[in-house]
């Protein structure tokens, strides 16, 4: 890659011989005649080149194009350039990489405008497809908020497969002789032979639970920037706003990957056939009648990937 750093922006030639035909560049320059006056451009190339200075000529893979005081330009390595020229090309290099940096954020962040229309799109579609973000938000948010009207059991079951990140549901019961003589003869504990835990079903999607899966900050408030970055005159930003946002841009789109994981995963758990696993972990008639109306204004498995789909 040869970037070469304009007035106009950055300029990207394709091959060295692009570089050699420019005028006034010399690939034998004598250090000791000239002075630095500016570095043009840089390069990485799999091909290693030798040094445009006479008193070095090593061959290096990555360096810089210079102009020097007589008018011509070269090619020459970062270790050449501080050995040659010293503190003049470190003040030189440490400018034109703040400068080629500045403006390569320029460059994504007036692409990235060209791409909010569609963003915008996607993430409307996310929210509002049936059994989307919105959908999933307000169905789901019972099972982990004991303010919104299940049973506590319910959303202390659920809490805990969202802390253990598993959706395995277990439940504990007293052993029975066997399983105690069993428990013994391994080496288990006296303390730790009186009960066994057994896996009783598991949960699909509770991965939407989690929290760097809230749909609300992956779509509505961590999507804030769009609107900054729809309006905003690129040219005018001041340098830390301009790093900050083309930061921010490197963020959209595994944002929206995981939001689409999330809501697919979202519709996976929101099925009565897959909730309906938590019943038998009821024991009050009451409670079980306020999960099974909960449950009724659910999707059946079969409708939820119909909608999904």
């Amino acid at each position: 890659m040869i970037t070469l750093n304009t007035d106009k922006g950055l300029v990207r030639l394709e091959s060295w011989d692009d570089v050699l035909t420019r005028p006034g560049f010399k690939v034998d320059v004598d250090p000791k005649s000239v002075k630095l006056e500016r570095i043009l451009g840089s390069y990485s190339l799999s091909t290693y080149l030798q040094c445009g200075l006479s008193s070095c000529r090593t061959r290096h893979g990555k360096g810089y194009l210079v102009a020097t005081s007589d008018g011509h330009e070269t090619n020459i390595g970062k270790d050449c350039g501080k050995k040659y020229f010293d503190v003049a090309f470190t003040n030189m290099e440490r400018v034109f990489k703040a400068d080629v940096r500045n403006k390569e954020r320029r460059e994504a962040l007036i692409a990235f405008q060209h791409r909010i229309p569609e963003i915008e799109a996607r993430i409307e579609l996310l929210l509002d497809a049936t059994s989307g973000g919105k959908w999933i938000r307000k169905h789901a948010s019972p099972l982990v908020d004991s303010f919104k009207g299940l049973p506590s059991r319910i959303v202390a079951i659920v809490g805990g497969l969202v802390r253990r990140r598993d959706g395995t549901l277990i439940t504990t019961r007293p052993a029975t002789q066997e399983e105690r003589d069993r428990m013994r003869a391994q080496g288990t504990p006296p303390k730790n032979q009186e009960y066994v835990e057994e896996v009783v079903g598991r949960l699909d999607g509770i991965s939407v639970l989690y929290p760097e899966n809230d749909l609300r900050k992956l779509l509505i408030t961590g999507m804030e920037n769009l609107t900054v970055i729809k309006g905003v005159d690129v040219d005018a930003l001041k340098n830390k706003v301009l790093r900050d946002l083309a930061k921010w841009i490197e963020e959209v789109d595994p944002a929206l990957a995981r939001a689409e994981e999330a809501v697919a995963a979202g519709r996976r758990l929101l099925t009565k056939s897959n909730l309906q696993q938590l019943h038998s972990f009821l024991s009050s008639k009451a409670d079980k009648q306020t999960f099974s109306t909960y449950l009724d204004g659910l999707p059946s498995g079969t409708e939820a990937l119909s909608n999904a789909a």
